[in-house]
């Protein structure tokens, strides 16, 4: 038994987990078999914790190469009868969409919820995106809860519900769901679990254009059973009897809930939650017929206002239907209960808010920096060396990301994950300048070498700096193709040469002379270049083996004559300033020595050991 086993998701008392241990613990009462995922926050939490426990609660666990491949074999397993589940964050949602676009139409047989977090105000993403769309796009019934508490009910539910329905289930966290602490109250998990057997049935699970047609019409009776059986669920309860109405969903019923309490007006109020998509057509024109006015608090788009307006409509009730489309709420952006409450009091005619305002101090900016010694950034400084400051850079998703803006200045360009080499190659082509891309392992794995194989083929005038640190680093250093896999693991160089690439070399990014020779020879060259800077993340090493005592650097304040060279070419944070002094801090610093190598004066020197 493993109920006594110390990881929270594995107790069966009263807990207090976050919406990510929440998805984990639901899926476990649920009987789930296999997990499948690719990090990305704010769900990273999800796969990390399968990944800790998957032998303990005897389920299958990878972490996918990519979100495609997630989907893939999460459906896959369901074919065998397997309960499973796949996750990610929004934008891993759209990688996967080919294969997430056709299983509704071939159907799961066991039960299948991925798990897509949503990042409402882009606090770790580069857009915002409403996976609640995917329900009335791709057929997708989709969940969205408020609390951790809903979080794990929902995805307990997901699954008996995806086998009934044969179709699979989209649950939609949001950034303060999935890191937000709520008390949950888990039930005993199952003893026994579904029966795993393939049976073939090609008719069923091959989607020729007569075969989707057939199963087309099936989907939509699938999709009709799926609003009926939601219809009998507690995902839209209502409180109070009041004749001013509130709809909300997602996070934004908890903030509604919560200002409505604070403001004693619960006798007024007529509350409905929102917690599953497709909406039952009975539940808003239940509601719309109780209440003389309906304020729809949701994040993003107004899918929940534009479908109570159409209630209305069809149902001769209208009545004034107050959100987005009314300029009561914003558009963009995640809510806060302070937002809601602005807003309701406007409704309500309460006046302004008594509560007084408290003058905060501006803070001097804090951008996220690399961490002392990342190999990262010592690549960065060689090649802007080597190639100047006129040089295109093209960047991908990563730590390295963080060479966008002063003092590294390596990226001119940014869009999603593996796009870095499609994207030099085409502005080489039109601009006939040679440009330089940057990817990590994870990342080239991931998605890249697709494009290497186009860039290639088209002879583009590239060079292409792959950072291989030996781990997804980013999102919590989960492995990445490369890690840990001592022999067996694949060979970057191999793959890049295997795809046809003739100029490769792999060189340490601290060896200063062997990097900066290598830059020099693809600056001079022709067609693609690959440079593989290859040091592992310092902080994952530190990790897996203590540091070797290689000590931390010091400043010589007589010799140093306070020029700022290392300051305004490395932006290291173990170099600091006090009183006008450079310093640097030897708790931070991981002994590198590319401070050294950049100081003009000869000032910087290993600590000599105790």
């Amino acid at each position: 038994m493993i109920e006594n086993h110390r990881h929270p998701v594995l107790r069966e008392d009263t807990a207090c987990l976050t919406g990510n241990l929440a998805i984990v613990r639901g899926a476990l009462e649920a009987g789930v078999q296999f997990v499948s995922g690719y990090p990305g926050t704010p769900a990273s939490e999800v796969g990390d914790t399968f990944s800790a426990i998957a032998d303990t609660a005897g389920i299958h666990f990878e972490y996918s190469i990519n979100e495609k491949i997630s989907v893939e074999t999460a459906f896959a397993a369901s074919l065998t009868g397997a309960r499973s589940l796949c996750s990610m964050k929004h934008l891993g949602l759209n990688f996967a969409g080919d294969p997430a676009a056709t299983i509704p139409y071939v159907g799961v047989k066991g039960g299948m919820v991925i798990v897509s977090a949503g990042d409402p105000s882009m606090i770790t993403s580069p857009n915002e995106q409403d996976q609640r769309h995917f329900n009335g796009f791709l057929h997708y019934p989709v969940f969205d809860p408020a609390t951790p508490s809903d979080t794990l009910e929902m995805t307990r539910f997901a699954f008996p519900f995806s086998e009934e329905t044969r179709l699979p289930v989209l649950l939609r966290p949001t950034t303060r769901i999935c890191h937000s602490g709520g008390m949950v109250q888990p039930r005993p998990l199952p003893k026994t679990r579904n029966n795993i057997r393939f049976e073939k049935d090609p008719p069923r699970y091959v989607p020729t254009p007569p075969n989707a047609r057939r199963m087309r019409k099936e989907l939509t009776g699938r999709i009709s059973l799926a609003e009926d059986l939601l219809l009998g669920s507690d995902f839209f309860p209502r409180t109070g009897t009041g004749k001013t109405g509130i709809v909300a969903g997602g996070v934004a019923h908890a903030y509604a809930s919560r200002v409505i309490e604070e403001l004693g007006v619960q006798e007024r109020i007529s509350l409905l939650k929102i917690g599953a998509y497709p909406i039952p057509e009975m539940i808003l024109a239940d509601f719309l017929g109780s209440v003389e006015s309906a304020l729809v608090v949701e994040e993003l788009t107004p899918i929940i206002e534009e479908k109570l307006i159409i209630s209305a409509f069809r149902n001769g009730r209208m009545i004034p239907i107050l959100g987005k489309k009314s300029g009561h709420f914003p558009l963009e952006f995640e809510y806060s209960p302070d937002l809601v409450e602005s807003v309701l009091r406007k409704a309500l005619d309460l006046g302004e808010s008594p509560k007084k305002s408290i003058s905060i101090p501006e803070l001097p900016p804090r951008p996220p920096v690399l961490c002392p010694g990342c190999p990262h950034r010592t690549s960065f400084y060689h090649v802007r060396r080597v190639f100047g400051q006129k040089t295109v850079y093209v960047n991908d998703i990563g730590c390295y990301t963080l060479g966008y803006g002063p003092p590294l200045d390596c990226c001119d360009v940014l869009l999603c994950m593996g796009s870095s080499i499609s994207k030099a190659s085409a502005i080489s082509r039109t601009t006939g300048e040679r440009v330089v891309a940057f990817i990590g392992d994870s990342t080239f794995f991931h998605s890249g070498l697709p494009a290497l194989t186009n860039a290639l083929q088209y002879d583009d005038n590239i060079t292409l700096c792959i950072l291989d640190n030996h781990v997804t680093a980013m999102t919590g250093f989960q492995p990445s193709a490369v890690s840990d896999r001592g022999p067996e693991a694949p060979s970057i160089e191999k793959a890049v040469r295997g795809l046809g690439a003739k100029n490769v070399v792999s060189v340490d990014p601290f060896d200063s002379e062997a990097s900066v020779e290598a830059l020099k020879k693809a600056r001079a060259g022709t067609g693609v270049n690959v440079i593989i800077f290859n040091s592992p993340c310092v902080i994952y090493e530190e990790k897996l083996r203590p540091r070797k005592g290689r000590g931390s650097y010091d400043i010589d304040q007589e010799l140093c004559d306070g020029c700022t060279l290392c300051v305004r070419v490395l932006g290291c944070p173990a170099i600091t300033i006090e009183e006008d002094k450079y310093l640097i801090d030897p708790d931070l610093c991981d002994g590198c020595d590319l401070c050294a190598q950049v100081c003009n004066r000869n000032a910087i020197h290993r600590k000599a050991k105790a």
